[in-house]
């Protein structure tokens, strides 16, 4: 088991990182900066983490990780389908709109070579009642609800939509989320 001392060490190195990221990319982001700015050596950052590549996927880990919580937040298997999209399309909105360094985090990792090394979702991530929300939306050919188009545009109906308003400077008031929202909702699953 990790010592305070050693787990509070890895904790900063990987805020850091999400820092450095947030700030700079990726590619202008060596070792030697994140060591400088933990107050560590590259050394002790490689005894944690084996390589930059192991390091960056415990910080999409971790921002997924609070993603997920803030999505899941009040979820019930007492709402219908398209209510549970509403309520997680807005808590989305909400946590790009708070959480701005993760979210630049995200959208760099998602467009990065790193992304393809990311397992898929583990069943013991969620539970069961959640995994039933999330099959529900896939393409209605996958035995979900929403039309049968590309992944890439799923998500930029969906989720993409919500980052891109949310990066905006204008705040977007809870009636005009949920029209949104909705909107959205009618667009992803009409054929």
């Amino acid at each position: 088991m990790a010592s305070r001392k050693e787990t509070d060490t890895k904790d900063r190195i990987l805020e850091v990182v999400l820092d450095l990221i947030a700030e700079r990319g990726f590619h202008d982001a060596p070792i030697s900066e994140i060591a400088k700015r933990a107050g560590t050596g590259p050394g002790l950052i490689y005894h944690y983490f084996p390589s930059k590549e192991y390091l960056i996927h415990q910080v999409y880990l971790r921002v997924r990780t609070i993603k997920r919580q803030a999505l899941t937040e009040g979820y019930s298997t007492e709402l219908s389908t398209e209510e549970a999209y509403t309520q997680q399309w807005i808590q989305a909105y909400h946590f790009y709109k708070k959480h701005t360094r993760e979210a630049r985090f995200l959208e760099q990792y998602e467009n990065s070579p790193y992304c393809v090394a990311v397992p898929d979702l583990k069943s013991a991530d969620y539970d069961d009642n959640l995994l039933y929300f999330m099959s529900s939306f896939r393409p209605k050919k996958a035995g979900g609800v929403l039309a049968d188009l590309p992944p890439e545009a799923l998500h930029a109906m969906s989720f993409g939509l919500a980052l891109k308003l949310a990066k905006s400077k204008d705040f977007h008031k809870p009636a005009m989320l949920k029209r949104i929202a909705a909107a959205s909702w009618r667009a992803l699953t009409t054929e």
